[in-house]
């Protein structure tokens, strides 16, 4: 193969690569061009990440075709490694990662769709082999896939096989919390009842063992975790052990009112996002054919189109939380502007993380306006959405920190409810 290769390229190629000086992605790619030719096993897979880098760069993002035949490149190069070299399943994950990820952001659906289950099919070979790293995310990213889809069930299946890799789980279990309750998150959309009830049993149950392991960890991981098994138990109508759950939560939540909680570090916020956007799915459930995000992953993991989509319909659910005509119809505002105060946090967290509070603050007081007012004037019809106003504020009041206004909120929704039963 060297002699189809100028020697005098190679060369400089070599010294682009090996000189004292760091060669820009443009060079490193050149290079790595033509050394591919000369030496594949050894080339290839560099070739592949610095296609990747380059086609990362700012200059490309106005160019969205040119940045997808750096793309279509790189898996390229990673398909040509040799099926025995150890390198290639993570190389080719890679490469495909960045591929998949663009063709949803250029509207090419259906061919993102078929990537993904395609890095499934190759991560899985990895797992059955008792490899992790990027086999984890190949699974997952056709898991949520599956999930925008509709295909609950089948994204169930796979996320119960990624927690049954994950087990048993370390003393530092964040990853695999998140793969727990993107489990719960599908097999609830899926009615899959015992499976939805068991795995948001598991996900309280590892927030209490890393409490008991690492005290410096937040406690509010573990009142998010509660409040989500009481709802989930309330929704089947198990109202004694929802009861139980809630009033755990209470506990928590009074002793952060007296004396505060630990630093709540950056996983925090997105957690509480993703169990506040649970308790919001059902009236999001889209129209036949119509994709919709995940709600038990992070909206930041959603493809790109549909992210795009669900956000660029706020200013829509705004106009009709305002529209006169709801006025005639208290329930169905109140309904109406719920869905907005999901989005817009879900939107906020994204966009603003730790400071996601001060632009959502003003919703949920709005909401426990509303809510109020339609409990002024029919209590029996306005005492769950009044309760459901209230535990939404103290959810958000608390992942802000601010205990003390989250307490008085809590406990007001808890007698509610308790006068419902």
């Amino acid at each position: 193969m060297t002699g189809d290769v100028d020697q005098d390229a190679v060369l400089r190629a070599r010294n682009v690569l090996l000189g004292s000086g760091r060669p820009t992605p443009r060079e490193e790619v050149e290079a790595c061009r033509v050394l591919a030719r000369v030496s594949p096993a050894a080339y290839l897979p560099r070739l592949s990440r610095a296609l990747v880098h380059l086609g990362y760069g700012d200059v490309f993002d106005e160019l969205p075709q040119a940045r997808l035949a750096l793309f279509e490149e790189a898996a390229e190069a990673a398909y040509a490694l040799d099926a025995s070299d150890p390198m290639r399943t993570e190389v080719l994950l890679k490469a495909l990662d960045s591929l998949q990820n663009h063709l949803f952001v250029i509207g090419r659906r259906a061919e993102g769709l078929a990537l993904r289950e395609e890095m499934a099919e190759i991560g899985r070979g990895d797992l059955e082999d008792g490899r992790g790293g990027p086999a984890w995310s190949a699974l997952e990213l056709w898991a949520r896939a599956l999930a925008e889809e509709g295909r609950h069930r089948e994204a169930a299946a796979l996320h119960e096989e990624i927690v049954r890799h994950a087990r048993p789980y370390g003393p530092q279990s964040g990853g695999a919390a998140w793969a727990v309750l993107e489990w719960m998150a599908e097999a609830e959309a899926a009615g899959l009842r015992d499976r939805a009830e068991a795995a948001t049993r598991e996900l309280v149950e590892m927030e209490r063992s890393v409490l008991s392991s690492d005290r410096r960890t937040s406690r509010s991981l573990l009142l998010f975790a509660l409040l989500r098994l009481a709802e989930l138990l309330d929704g089947y109508g198990e109202f004694e052990a929802a009861s139980a759950a809630y009033d755990e939560a209470g506990e928590l939540l009074a002793g952060f009112a007296a004396s505060g909680d630990l630093s709540p570090g950056a996983y925090l916020f997105p957690y509480w996002a993703v169990l506040f956007g649970l308790s919001g799915r059902a009236p999001e459930l889209p129209a036949p054919g119509r994709s919709a995000p995940a709600f038990g992953a992070e909206i930041g993991k959603t493809t790109p189109d549909v992210r795009e989509r669900y956000f660029a319909e706020l200013p829509a659910l705004r106009a009709a939380v305002d529209a006169p005509a709801l006025d005639a119809d208290l329930a169905e505002r109140v309904l109406a502007h719920r869905r907005l105060t999901v989005r817009s946090a879900l939107h906020a967290v994204h966009r603003r993380g730790y400071l996601f509070l001060e632009p959502v603050l003003p919703l949920f007081e709005e909401g426990v306006a509303l809510a109020r007012r339609l409990y002024a004037e029919d209590a029996a019809a306005g005492s769950a959405p009044l309760a459901r106003a209230l535990f939404d504020r103290a959810s958000a009041l608390t992942a802000g920190q601010r205990f003390a206004e989250a307490h008085p909120d809590f406990q007001e929704a808890l007698a509610l409810r308790a006068a419902q039963r």
